[in-house]
């Protein structure tokens, strides 16, 4: 029997979605061709593997158990791969680096500029996707390398966490803004406009409710509602420039549009709040000398940010 592992790939993406036209969809082939592919699939092992008498496909009793090994024999062929470009070094390597569309993006992309400037034969892919399904696909081998806010993380021991220095976050407008004409706005002041920002984990909601003062935390926890909930950085901060809106954002991610003056800093509203992010990887999988030169580079990176943002602060 030889079964070819683009066959188990698209069984377990039938098994996932229950249905041939999304499947199809996520692994970017037709209905027709991936219909093709089961069969085939079916043919080399001699059994039915999905019932398909029903309005969502389901595997067969035999389909479960092949699905049980596919899973193992693609994990095992992910890392074969890993351990081939762990042998190859940084003149032939690949990274595949795993960061959410909000502070991920915005930290990763200047450090990959420099890599590929240093390492121009390292095949670099960033996957962007919600901060949510970073672990998971860690944990499936579809990246080698996470950069996510910590809070989620750090105390799982399934990770190994490469942490940052803390980044300042700070409440921003648009510069004209009406709170700008107000030479210390107070906190009541905030609900007077909208707020926009990403889908925040629930320890830093909370975390922010309690830098407050004391007789607004309540009222904040029964009226905070964001009025534009984006997760792009760099589409919240385009929202920011045409309207109203107010958002908490890391220093580090507007940096240029401060700088410029297109966006201004509400220094009076500065909760005293950090961000924490960090690069994680799989405990007990070894590096590559790309994902080393990257977490090398990231933190050199940091270290510069940091060194501008404490004197943006002190000035």
């Amino acid at each position: 029997m030889n079964i070819e592992l683009r066959h188990l790939r698209h069984a377990l993406a039938l098994a996932e979605h229950g249905n041939f036209a999304r499947a199809a969809e996520a692994l970017h082939l037709s209905p027709p061709a991936l219909s093709r592919s089961l069969q085939a699939l079916e043919a080399q092992v001699g059994e039915q593997l999905f019932d398909r008498s029903h309005r969502e496909v389901t595997p067969t009793a035999m389909g479960e158990l092949l699905l049980q090994h596919a899973r193992k024999l693609l994990l095992h062929a992910q890392d074969l791969k890993h351990d081939l470009q762990l042998a190859r070094g940084l003149e032939q390597g690949e990274l595949r680096i795993g960061v959410g569309p909000f502070a991920g993006a915005a930290l990763v992309a200047p450090v990959l500029a420099i890599l590929s400037r240093a390492h121009p034969g390292v095949h670099l892919e960033v996957i962007l996707a919600p901060w949510q399904e970073l672990p998971a696909r860690l944990q499936r081998r579809e990246i080698d390398l996470m950069v996510v806010d910590l809070h989620e993380i750090e105390d799982d021991p399934c990770y190994a966490v490469q942490a940052l220095g803390e980044h300042h976050t700070l409440p921003v407008c648009r510069a004209g803004h009406p709170l700008l004409e107000q030479a210390a706005p107070g906190f009541e002041a905030l609900l007077q406009y909208p707020l926009a920002g990403p889908n925040l984990p629930e320890a830093i909601r909370e975390e922010l409710l309690k830098r407050l003062p004391s007789a607004l935390q309540n009222t904040w926890r029964a009226q905070w509602k964001l009025a534009i909930t984006c997760d792009s950085s760099a589409m919240l901060k385009q929202l920011l420039l045409g309207c109203e809106a107010l958002a908490m954002l890391p220093w580090f991610m507007v940096e240029d549009e401060l700088q410029r003056g297109d966006l201004q800093a509400l220094r009076s509203l500065a909760p005293g709040l950090s961000g924490r992010f960090g690069v994680a990887r799989l405990h007990g999988r070894r590096l590559s000398l790309a994902a080393q030169c990257f977490i090398e580079t990231l933190l050199a990176h940091d270290v510069a940010v940091r060194q501008r943002q404490a004197a943006w602060l002190a000035h």
